[in-house]
């Protein structure tokens, strides 16, 4: 995996992020076409908010808009100058509507929010996937984290079964949490929270 390059989302890099996204050209959700056109806005947007009626355009915008001021955050993936991966993990306090989107209580931190981070997404390009990508941004992706001060990392794993379908697991395995030293904080019916301290 040497040739892949974690980087932090920035302003600078919201070209590469929306051509990753753009369903008609970019490789995100080329196998998902019914999930095209999120851009990774789901968790940004209030439950009072109808999620079906927000077009792609409508997400492409406000995403644009969220990295040009930089309240978007995350990681990219890049190989040589093509990004094939993305990781939404960001502080907590910029996931205001995480919790309620996942039908869950946010769970219970000994810190500020602004202290904690919690990963939401994986996108890994279908050609790429199972090849160590989205390993690679966990580990890139925390260890950013852990040099800018954040204290605690949640995580949100599906419970998927035996399924591998990629729709199934967007918020990354079990197993590729526990094997980066994360630990269960709690069971929920449908996924299970995970935290990592820093």
């Amino acid at each position: 995996m040497s040739e892949i390059q974690i980087h932090p989302l920035s302003p600078a890099r919201g070209d590469d992020y929306l051509r990753f996204f753009d369903h008609e050209r970019g490789p995100a959700f080329a196998d998902n076409p019914e999930w095209a056109r999120c851009y990774c806005h789901y968790y940004e947007v209030p439950l009072a908010v109808d999620w079906p009626s927000l077009s792609g355009d409508a997400n492409r915008a406000a995403m644009r808009a969220r990295i040009e001021v930089g309240e978007m955050e995350g990681f990219l993936a890049y190989d040589g100058g093509a990004v094939v991966g993305w990781m939404n993990a960001q502080p907590r306090h910029k996931l205001r509507h995480c919790f309620e989107r996942m039908r869950i209580a946010a769970p219970d931190i000994a810190c500020a929010d602004f202290d904690a981070a919690a990963i939401v997404c994986f996108v890994i390009a279908p050609a790429r996937r199972r090849s160590g990508i989205a390993r690679a941004l966990l580990t890139g992706g925390l260890a950013a984290l852990a040099a800018r001060g954040f204290k605690v990392v949640d995580a949100f794993p599906f419970k998927s079964g035996d399924s591998v379908a990629a729709a199934d697991h967007y918020h990354g395995p079990l197993a590729l949490y526990v094997d980066a030293g994360f630990t269960i904080l709690r069971e929920e019916a449908n996924l299970t929270i995970v935290r990592k301290p820093l």
